[in-house]
């Protein structure tokens, strides 16, 4: 099987942001998403790890928003995403947009404060239909010992993110 081209991970990773598969990213899919994650760990968003997730999913939207809705309809439609998702990886701000989300999720996902997330742990965070958890697991779980870094993490979720491209 061939590595994803940027244009396949930008078209994937559209898709799993368009949270109600309209077919146009807003304000309202990012919501979505922030709040998926909090049902998902069982966190309420009037806490602090809850308030830092809908900050981190809100600040990705205003930057995505100014960064890539190039027709300022305060919508950005997947052909708006995919022509600007290879500048966003080379230059860097996707990484820069997304590490917030990456360490509030991750945090989230953290429920015994240690570190670093286990198993079980990181079942509350996968949400792409289709992938089998346990290998996506223990290929994030880069050094072996059953349990994922704030770094693993962020590496594997890039990997998601941009594939092999």
């Amino acid at each position: 099987m061939s590595l994803p081209t940027f244009r396949e991970s930008a078209e994937r990773n559209f898709d799993d942001l368009d949270a109600d598969g309209d077919g146009f990213l807003t304000r309202y899919d990012y919501m979505a998403l922030a709040q998926q994650r909090l049902q998902r760990t069982g966190v309420r968003p009037d806490t602090p790890d809850g308030e830092a997730v809908i900050d981190a999913f809100l600040n990705a939207w205003d930057t995505h928003a100014r960064a890539l809705d190039t027709d300022r309809d305060g919508q950005i439609s997947k052909e708006e995403y995919v022509r600007s998702f290879e500048m966003l990886v080379r230059t860097g701000a996707l990484e820069a947009v997304l590490a917030p989300i990456s360490r509030a999720t991750f945090t989230l996902a953290d429920r015994d404060g240690d570190g670093r997330i286990s198993a079980d742990e990181f079942g509350s965070l996968w949400s792409r239909p289709g992938t089998d958890l346990a290998t996506v697991f223990a290929e994030a779980d880069t050094d072996g010992d059953g349990r994922i870094s704030f770094e693993e993490f962020a590496r594997a979720r890039h990997g998601l993110l941009i594939g092999g491209a």
